[in-house]
């Protein structure tokens, strides 16, 4: 399938980046982007062009993103790449005593050991490719045009971010490249095969344990006021209660995650409820 592109409005200067194998476009916006390239490219994961876009609009004060559609040399939509622009603080890993060194250096040099870097994939969660053509095609394309788009912009770190273990044949041309592959935090799987909470703690918790949450069960019973169980999909009204608990814990955490905006909660509910 060929997309055609050439009708995007004047005022959004799309930039263009030439590759051995073809051609990328670089979009600044998901919504600039051919929705086609969405339809194809992201049908089959709830990150989608919705999600993207709400990303852009709640999580932009220390990031930028980019989108690279990919094309071969006869014009045929390859993948669309989301990329993730930021400035890394590599000290961040560093030892306590490197860490204040480096803060102090930092009054007279304030971008010592920080790079900017474009990351392929998304902010949060797995990366996707947005592959079109099979991803052992899309692989070496999409990594030549970040990294010339990288380079163009002066950015000398690049990356592919959270991919899955299943991707691993197709990204290992990598490696010919100088890419090194870093392992990441594993996803959590949690199987729930039980007909009933009864049967699940019979067979997997301890007669303690069970006890002791029996006899939590009873006290919960009798709380004032009773404990309710409620369903939002708006976070409106309850965003003052839920924002500063969710920073409570995010922020107790000894490993840096991102972490979500107040505007994130109160969007997330409102452009696709229950999704995301």
């Amino acid at each position: 399938m060929i997309l055609q592109v050439a009708c995007a409005p004047a005022k959004e200067r799309v930039a263009e980046i030439q590759l051995s194998g073809g051609r990328a476009l670089v979009f600044e916006h998901a919504r600039d982007v051919p929705m086609e390239f969405w339809a194809r490219g992201f049908s089959n994961t709830p990150k989608d062009f919705q999600y993207y876009e709400l990303i852009e609009q709640t999580m932009g004060s220390a990031f930028e993103y980019r989108y690279l559609a990919v094309f071969d040399r006869t014009n045929r939509s390859v993948a669309l790449q989301p990329l993730v622009l930021t400035t890394q603080d590599l000290a961040v890993s560093a030892s306590e005593a490197i860490v204040r060194f480096v803060t102090k250096l930092r009054t007279v040099w304030p971008r010592l050991w920080r790079s900017r870097m474009a990351l392929a994939g998304c902010l949060v969660g797995e990366g996707e490719t947005g592959a079109i053509e099979p991803v052992e095609v899309a692989i070496p394309l999409v990594a030549e045009s970040l990294e010339k788009y990288a380079r163009s912009q002066g950015i000398f770190l690049v990356g592919f971010k959270d991919f899955p273990t299943k991707m691993r044949s197709a990204f290992s041309c990598l490696s010919r490249w100088g890419y090194a592959r870093i392992a990441g935090f594993p996803p959590l799987t949690l199987e729930l095969n039980f007909a009933s909470f009864d049967e699940y703690m019979a067979m997997q918790l301890s007669r303690a344990t069970r006890k002791n949450l029996r006899r939590k069960f009873r006290a919960a019973d009798d709380a004032s006021p009773p404990l309710a169980l409620e369903v939002w999909t708006d976070a409106e009204q309850i965003i003052d209660e839920i924002y500063p608990l969710y920073l409570a814990v995010a922020q107790t955490s000894a490993i840096r995650f991102e972490v979500f905006t107040r505007e994130y909660f109160l969007e997330a509910g409102r452009c696709a409820p229950g999704k995301f």
